[in-house]
């Protein structure tokens, strides 16, 4: 399938967008953290996924590149990289699969949720507050095990988690990965980055209790 270079064009943008924005509110540093989206239709078997390595708060378009969402293979395009793509494509593979409504998804490494992880043990208590906004976005929130990023067996261990909190949620969910950071998704970028930012929104109010508390 050749895409539509407005397409594509849209994508990238996409991307360079939203990642610049999660490394500005500090949800991205350096290469950390990854994002992919579905191409429109009729392009919509084709991902648009950051490259290995690619510094997420100044992506250009050489920063991304084209895999089929079936296969995870890498598609040539004279506009992206073609890759190699992100260390953690087979997770987002396994999410667009276990999710068909899925639009896109944002991995990243939001600092208070990961200061909050060190200091809040069990995952029981990860976010619970006496808050109605707690309640809302936490309802949306799954959790995986402690495994090692990149690998088979955390992107298997976040789809089944993922499909577990997700399935009836078309507006997008998240998943909280031990030791590792939060992978949120939704039909568009936007939606994941919105997820990704409430989440780490409630992380500041709950170690700010846990400071005051303390104090």
């Amino acid at each position: 399938m050749n895409p539509n270079p407005e397409d594509l064009d849209v994508c990238v943008e996409d991307l360079r967008s939203v990642c610049r924005d999660a490394w500005r509110e500090g949800l991205l540093s350096g290469c950390n953290g990854n994002a992919s989206r579905r191409l429109p239709a009729p392009g919509d078997g084709l991902l648009c996924v950051t490259r290995s390595g690619a510094a997420k708060g100044r992506l250009t378009a050489r920063d991304c590149c084209l895999v089929d969402a079936r296969t995870g293979e890498g598609l040539s395009s004279e506009a992206l990289s073609g890759g190699p793509a992100s260390s953690e494509l087979g997770m987002h593979l396994e999410l667009y699969r276990a999710l068909p409504h899925c639009g896109a998804v944002l991995h990243s490494h939001p600092r208070r949720l990961l200061a909050l992880s060190l200091v809040v043990a069990d995952q029981e208590d990860f976010l619970r507050l006496p808050l109605f906004e707690a309640d809302v976005w936490r309802a949306r929130l799954g959790f995986a095990p402690a495994l090692p990023p990149g690998g088979a067996e955390l992107a298997l261990a976040v789809a089944d988690a993922g499909r577990a909190v997700g399935a009836d949620k078309p507006a997008g969910a998240a998943v909280w990965m031990a030791g590792h950071g939060l992978c949120c998704w939704g039909p568009s970028l936007a939606d994941a980055l919105c997820m990704s930012e409430e989440l780490e929104h409630l992380a500041a109010v709950q170690l700010l209790a846990l400071h005051s508390s303390c104090a």
